[in-house]
């Protein structure tokens, strides 16, 4: 149904919360705790609080999840009176933007939740449940956000591709951030396979510590930077945010993604120059050049 006052005022609140909710998340991950992450699991005995380990494609899977279900309740499981985003306009020129941006957020959450679990190697660090359930609770929590916006909230001026609407504003800006978004998720799996393939590598010095081989990734996308696959993440929600006109629950989702990959990429960027001595001198930065 269309959403009530009530639920669009809890629903600004959610968003504004999450946007505010990105400071400290920066400040805590990036100067006081590295998150026991991959290869930031302690290989002694960790904190109680940490929990037991779980299998890291469970655990991709479990807390990546949320965004697919969210995506998939707002989509089909909805009433006649709600904001009908999927109806036909009539007009084959024009492309409903709720429709376009819901496919975009569940087109990530596909790969994250499903296709990159299914590719992991089966040798991976084990993720503490403390991780895997932070994960899901922000997952569930912006999944919502995101979902009940486009959903129930704002029916967004649509796509119109004929000749008139071609240079219009709404349609240039939507283009570009679709084009942003493509780019940066294009970089981010990219970057992510040449991270999956260099354990099959044998030719760079590695780091053998709890026995998993780590290697120095020489591919063109990691020249300056540690952490293509951050960057790519970032560049994507800020094209998501750019095609939402950038509404409130999607610069949150993207403030609160670059507070949280940030500080992850320094701490990857400072472990590898830790690790290896011969790590690249150009690579200077961890997920943005002359940023961070």
């Amino acid at each position: 149904m269309v959403a009530s006052i009530e639920q669009i005022h809890l629903h600004r609140f959610c968003s504004a919360s999450l946007l505010l909710s990105s400071i400290p998340t920066y400040l805590i991950t990036r100067y006081m705790v590295t998150a026991p992450f991959g290869r930031h699991v302690s290989t002694t005995k960790s904190p109680w609080w940490y929990g037991p380990k779980i299998n890291p494609r469970l655990s991709w899977f479990i807390f990546e999840c949320p965004n697919l279900i969210w995506s998939w309740y707002w989509c089909w499981h909805r009433n006649d009176d709600s904001i009908l985003f999927l109806e036909s306009s009539g007009d084959e020129n024009l492309i409903p933007s709720n429709t376009l941006l819901i496919c975009m957020f569940a087109l990530h959450y596909v790969n994250r939740a499903i296709v990159y679990p299914l590719r992991m190697s089966p040798n991976s660090q084990s993720v503490p449940l403390v991780v895997t359930t932070s994960a899901v609770i922000f997952t569930a929590f912006n999944g919502y956000i995101q979902c009940f916006y486009l959903g129930h909230i704002e029916k967004l001026a649509p796509l119109d591709l004929s000749r008139h609407g071609g240079l219009s504003r709404n349609n240039i800006q939507k283009l570009l951030g679709i084009f942003i978004f493509v780019v940066g998720m294009g970089i981010n799996i990219y970057a992510d396979g040449v991270l999956r393939d260099l354990r099959s590598k044998n030719n760079d010095k590695a780091d053998t510590t709890s026995n998993r081989r780590y290697y120095i990734p020489r591919d063109l996308v990691f020249t300056y930077i540690s952490c293509p696959n951050f960057t790519g993440e970032i560049i994507e929600w800020f094209g998501y945010a750019m095609a939402s006109q950038f509404s409130l629950p999607s610069v949150a989702f993207f403030c609160y993604t670059a507070s949280n990959l940030i500080p992850r990429g320094v701490a990857h960027h400072n472990w590898y120059k830790r690790k290896f001595e011969d790590y690249p001198m150009e690579r200077k930065w961890a997920v943005i050049p002359f940023i961070a």
